[in-house]
């Protein structure tokens, strides 16, 4: 499906970023750990769309999971009814009156709660020695196969990344282990894809062309949960066209500067060259 967002984006190119390995966390305000906007009702198609047409590709659960996707679930209903304006009608209703949705279950896992909002959620839980990726409903993923991912730690998830293991891998496990409940994180990641669609997986490398051009970018937050101590990372996709973007002052020349500050093996990685 495409998006065409009816919000501005909310990160613009920074030309002093001279790499794709930072993390540029910031603190974040509970009450906005997840956004509900205009957008909300193409997220709900897109969603069910996915769910009929990829099941597989967009959502995997494995067992140990079952008491973070109860507890995320209700987290995250009691997050958007105080914060958010959502209403519970009877057992089984959740309402959002604001954009006119409705929801029918009575499931409390991850991909029910998936369906309430904009974002993607993935479920990392203390597997061992290692956080492991238990849960997840990505459907709008940037080349990402949930099967290849479901199940592994986030070094190997991030292993097509270069330099993550030898630059920041350990920053991150670090990262993980001191996240505290109730004080969710938030970061921006961005890419150029070649479309509007929110489901973007290439076949091959530069096959789609550099035609018609768009500014993706990722709203991704961590926010750790008090009771299974799992952490939920939520990742938000904004997309505008570049014909919109370059209305912006600056930035066409701030896009341009920073793809020339990317090593060669980042901008290949992002399919930029």
């Amino acid at each position: 499906m495409i998006l065409r967002s009816k919000v501005p984006p909310p990160f613009l190119p920074d030309v002093r970023q001279s790499t794709i390995l930072e993390m540029g966390l910031k603190h974040l305000n509970p009450s906005q750990w997840m956004i509900v906007d205009e957008d909300a009702s193409t997220f709900l198609s897109h969603k069910l769309e996915q769910q009929t047409k990829r099941p597989d590709q967009i959502y995997q659960a494995l067992p140990e999971s079952k008491d973070a996707q109860f507890e995320f679930n209700s987290l995250l209903e009691a997050h958007l009814i105080k914060d958010h304006n959502f209403r519970r009608i009877a057992c089984d209703k959740l309402v959002n009156s604001q954009f006119d949705l409705e929801w029918v279950s009575l499931e409390k896992d991850l991909w029910s709660a998936s369906l309430w909002i904009q974002e993607d959620i993935c479920l990392l839980e203390k597997l061992g020695k290692h956080y492991i990726l238990t849960a997840a409903s990505v459907c709008s993923p940037s080349n990402w196969d949930m099967p290849n991912k479901i199940g592994k730690c986030v070094s190997d998830i991030h292993k097509p990344v270069p330099g993550y293991k030898d630059q920041i891998s350990d920053k991150v496990d670090r990262l993980m282990r001191s996240l505290k409940p109730e004080k969710p994180l938030a970061r921006f990641n961005w890419s150029i894809q070649p479309h509007g669609d929110l489901f973007w997986k290439t076949g091959s490398r530069n096959q789609e062309g550099k035609q018609n051009m768009h500014w993706r970018v990722e709203r991704q937050t961590l926010m750790r949960l008090p009771q299974s101590k799992a952490i939920v990372f939520g990742i938000r996709v904004f997309i505008h066209d570049f014909s919109m973007m370059s209305k912006i002052q600056g930035f066409d020349e701030s896009v341009a500067a920073l793809i020339r500050k990317l090593p060669a093996e980042q901008s290949f990685y992002k399919n930029l060259q």
